[in-house]
């Protein structure tokens, strides 16, 4: 959440993006957000918007790990207040001026910008902080990168990121309303609507899904608020175990107020007991942390340093132990205002004393019990994507392409027949572009425009004419068969079927029957496939292409052939362009692209299972505690049960009933609760897993069966007490 909070003017600065508006288009592509936008939009949203201070255009591109080029106009530095000459940007320069951050202002690297790219390094930027959206480390202005004028002046090319600088006192809302829909008359897509997100907000609310990271923010937010839920259960049990004390040392510390102790006297001795065990609780929890903090910050992509962490964590400890404080002295008013007589001769109402005891516990089970549910639907409903259909085969599926240009002669068509002869391969087809799979399981249909263009068409509908935009995959007549994907209508494009469509499911149930005979040449009709799960299926047209536009070549390998595949395919192309031996060959696992979806998941679900975990034996430890407390206050009722001839089995349903009717009450909280979170949660999926009756039994029976074993000890050693001894 502090992504570039570092800008002067980051509480004014916005990212703004273009989607079709969508009160004028159809289908599920309306409320696509655009990843890019022209360059021309900069200037002109700042000349049509008052309420726009200031526009700028930039474009990052990553070259290697250490090298990425920031491609900026002149009103970047008016946005970011960063200090670049104005000479930079004037056109035509033979020296190419640039600026490179700290970290590379040595003379290896000049040297190397120089000799690879001819930039003339000519000042030092200061290093933006690791938490920025907008990293970079050469600043080239667009005149030095000589783009085509076309690229710049026309509305058809989106390659650049836009940000704006509202004017102070200006009301964003009302400016995002006017943005809602935008009429521009040069531009054919319109209108259209500019979404605007703020710039300290971009890291975990970006509407592109352009920005990604190993945990998803509502994921993180899960995750604390488990953590609070842990917390909460970890101190209302503490809590509860003091007031239990609290109550069976009431005569004890009546007698000690009559022999002439202060009410200060008898509070301190029992502030020091509930005080102690928190401090000390914090000292291990301090040790523990030590230990497992390198290994969590690798896990969880945390970037604070340690300093940081534990001066928060301080901060923690001193809240918990001001709450503590206060949760201790609550008590201590109520029983202060018992009367003397009743407190020594134990009277009052019995029942009333075990109440808060037993919402208490009751609470720690509806912690325990929902937290158990969830992490089990959560296994459940992953396990479930992991091995459901998605229309598509996805399984030993990989691509590769030379990284170099031109291309070996006849890559890939007349390369084909030889990759399959090469071990351990079962299949291939040709392929257009070295993203063909990452860009089939992209979130938005907009920006995945590498597999070709994105149409947009004007449909006529219900009397109505509107424009609907459709994801055009380009892909070989095999494309079918090699990839699992069933047509359920009409046939396959083949090599004879040039400029005909097959569409999916998902199109044709948009745009109809009838539209779909009279205004497009379809053919066929595909079921519907996609490998995100997280993302609705997007209208698809599959055409098949001139087959010059094929760059790639997809396989298929056999189990546990992956590595020796990769291998071989790599020998293949070395050995055919022996002058790159150097050079990078891309390379993308269907597999992988699959399980990426799931990092953050995976990564929230072993968190979770921690925590499930802690949460349920804090309630364990509840349960013990309470039994052990409540054996040794009722153990006079025990013995004079078993003089009046009642079994150890009878004492021990006593409790076993209690046991089992607190945590019926819990589960009738829990699962409800559960059930409702986890349902809106996995909205999220294409598909999802059910939460069968039987689940809600077989979480209730193990958690019962672990109190069951966890208080027969305390009350069969309680039940086999000398009963004179007791009542003596």
């Amino acid at each position: 959440m502090n992504y570039d909070r570092f800008h002067p003017k980051a509480d004014r600065i916005y990212r703004v993006n273009v989607a079709p508006f969508k009160w004028d288009t159809m289908g599920g592509s309306a409320s696509e957000v655009q990843r890019n936008s022209p360059f021309t939009l900069s200037d002109w949203i700042k000349t049509h918007y008052p309420e726009i201070e200031e526009a700028c255009a930039v474009q990052i591109r990553g070259y290697d790990e250490k090298i990425s080029f920031l491609y900026y106009d002149q009103n970047f530095c008016k946005v970011f207040d960063v200090n670049l000459p104005e000479n930079f940007q004037i056109a035509g320069q033979t020296d190419k001026p640039v600026a490179v951050t700290t970290d590379l202002y040595n003379e290896e690297t000049i040297k190397k910008i120089k000799d690879d790219f001819n930039y003339d390094v000519q000042m030092a930027l200061p290093h933006w902080p690791a938490n920025t959206n907008i990293s970079y480390s050469i600043a080239v202005p667009l005149p030095v990168r000589n783009y085509p004028p076309s690229f710049l002046s026309g509305w058809g090319i989106s390659m650049f990121d836009i940000y704006i600088v509202v004017k102070a006192g200006v009301d964003v809302g009302a400016l995002k309303e006017k943005l809602d829909k935008v009429v521009i008359a040069d531009w054919k897509s319109s209108p259209i609507s500019l979404i605007l997100t703020p710039l300290k907000q971009l890291r975990y609310k970006d509407p592109t899904g352009q920005i990604q990271s190993d945990v998803r923010f509502n994921h993180i937010q899960i995750f604390s608020i488990a953590g609070l839920l842990v917390i909460l259960c970890s101190l209302f049990n503490h809590l509860t175990l003091h007031v239990t004390r609290v109550r069976m040392r009431l005569r004890e510390l009546t007698l000690r107020k009559v022999t002439g102790a202060t009410h200060w006297q008898n509070a301190t001795t029992l502030y020091f007991d509930f005080m102690l065990v928190v401090l000390l609780s914090l000292v291990v929890g301090l040790m523990l942390m030590g230990w497992l903090l390198p290994d969590f910050k690798e896990y969880a992509t945390i970037g604070n340093t340690n300093v940081n962490i534990y001066i928060e964590l301080l901060f923690y400890a001193a809240l918990l132990i001001v709450c503590g404080f206060v949760a201790c002295g609550i008590p201590l008013l109520y029983f202060r205002k018992q009367v003397l007589n009743e407190s020594i001769k134990g009277l009052g109402y019995p029942e009333s004393r075990n109440l808060f005891r037993k919402a208490s516990l009751v609470l720690q089970l509806v912690f325990g019990l929902g937290m158990m549910f969830c992490s089990i639907v959560f296994i459940k409903q992953i396990r479930f994507l992991h091995h459901t259909g998605l229309g598509i085969s996805r399984h030993n599926i990989a691509t590769f392409e030379p990284s170099w240009r031109p291309l070996p002669q006849g890559f890939p068509l007349q390369y084909i027949d030889r990759v399959k002869q090469l071990p351990g391969i079962i299949d291939a087809i040709p392929v257009r572009g070295n993203s063909f799979l990452r860009n089939m399981a992209v979130t938005s249909i907009i920006y995945a425009n590498t597999l070709g263009p994105n149409r947009t068409i004007d449909i006529e509908k219900d009397g109505q004419k509107t424009n609907y935009t459709y994801f055009l995959l380009q892909a070989d007549p095999r494309f079918f068969d090699f990839f699992g994907i069933d047509i359920i209508e009409g046939t396959r494009h083949s090599n004879e079927t040039n400029n005909k469509l097959v569409i999916n499911e998902t199109m044709l149930n948009d745009l109809g029957r009838d539209a779909v005979a009279t205004q497009l040449d379809v053919i066929g009709v595909a079921r519907d496939f996609q490998l995100s799960p997280t993302t609705k299926t997007r209208p698809t047209a599959i055409l098949y292409p001139n087959e010059s536009e094929f760059t790639t070549i997809a396989y298929k390998y056999e189990d546990g052939f992956r590595q020796q595949v990769e291998q071989a395919t790599e020998q293949f192309l070395r050995d055919e362009s022996p002058d790159h031996g150097g050079r990078e060959i891309y390379r993308h696992y269907m597999d992988d692209i699959f399980e990426e979806h799931f990092a953050s998941e995976q990564a929230l679900l072993k968190l979770l299972t921690v925590m499930t975990i802690v949460c349920i034996l804090i309630a364990i430890f509840g349960v013990y505690s309470l039994t052990n407390l409540s054996c040794e206050q009722r153990r006079k009722e025990i013995a004079i049960r078993k003089i009046n001839g009642a079994e150890v089995v009878n004492i021990m349903n006593i409790f076993f009933k209690e046991y089992l009717i607190l945590l019926l009450i819990a589960a009738l909280v829990a699962f409800p609760t559960g059930f409702l979170i986890m349902k809106r949660w996995m909205e999220g999926y294409v598909k999802q897993t059910s939460m069968d009756a039987w689940l809600y039994v077989l979480i209730f029976l193990v958690v019962f069966i672990v109190i069951v074993f966890t208080i027969v000890s305390m009350v069969w050693k309680a039940a086999n007490r000398n009963p004179s001894d007791v009542v003596k």
